[in-house]
């Protein structure tokens, strides 16, 4: 996928599960993008049914009305959290869905997440992860109980603070609008990638590739070499300006 100031790649792969509860998407308008990756939860397929409705709905909303702002990303998901609230309703179910955004017009870009996917951003070359795991294995390493390593391995990393579920139980986390610079870089990806994928190795594949779908091909190797067997599925959206 080419953009005049951009370019992207995608991933979703169900793993070694039975059913895929992830989804990406992404949508454009004119010079901005909006890029999305989601998790499902809910079991007995559900979680499939909650990903794709955040996801295309966040998309649509964006489509409907392009802005780069963090009011404008926020509309979005609320609408998205409308749209899922009533497929709850109807179908009696818990289900919910992590999710992961970014706008960006290649110049500057704005982010939202819930629950534990993760958008890391590479910006001279180093990495840093700008969204906070809303999980208590996450919230155990920000009181110094595990290290960041261990969030990986912890028996709570599953276990979500948050998530997209309906419109009387919002929480999800906006950023303000930062500046990019040519060159910079974002990984949009769920637990199932990061799982396998770690910083080094999305630091180090992006110094060597000259590409979203080569880089993304390179973390990729990395993931088949740590995964364990029935893995989580795993989505991921490389990004660069």
């Amino acid at each position: 996928m080419w953009g005049k100031f951009m370019r992207a790649v995608s991933l979703t792969n169900r793993g070694g599960r039975k059913n895929n509860e992830d989804y990406v998407g992404y949508a454009n308008s004119d010079k901005l993008w909006c890029f999305v990756v989601c998790d499902g939860l809910g079991g007995q397929s559900f979680g499939e049914v909650a990903s794709e409705i955040v996801c295309e709905t966040v998309c649509k909303s964006f489509k409907k009305a392009p802005e780069l702002s963090g009011k404008a990303l926020y509309r979005y998901i609320e609408k998205a959290a409308s749209v899922l609230g009533e497929e709850r309703e109807s179908t009696k179910s818990n289900m919910s869905s992590t999710i992961v955004a970014l706008v960006t017009d290649g110049e500057k870009a704005v982010w939202a997440h819930s629950g534990d996917s993760r958008l890391y951003y590479i910006s001279k070359k180093r990495i840093s992860q700008i969204t906070d795991d809303h999980s208590i294995a996450f919230r155990d390493f920000k009181e110094g109980i595990i290290t960041f390593d261990e969030i990986r391995t912890s028996p709570n990393q599953n276990k979500l603070l948050s998530s997209i579920s309906d419109i009387d139980d919002l929480n999800f986390d906006v950023s303000e609008v930062i500046d990019l610079k040519k060159g910079d870089a974002f990984v949009l990806c769920t637990d199932g990638f990061w799982e396998y994928v770690y910083e080094d190795d999305i630091e180090k594949s992006f110094a060597k590739t000259k590409s979203p779908k080569e880089w993304l091909e390179k973390m990729l190797e990395s993931l088949h070499e740590n995964e364990k067997e029935n893995n989580d599925n795993y989505s991921a959206i490389a990004v660069e300006v």
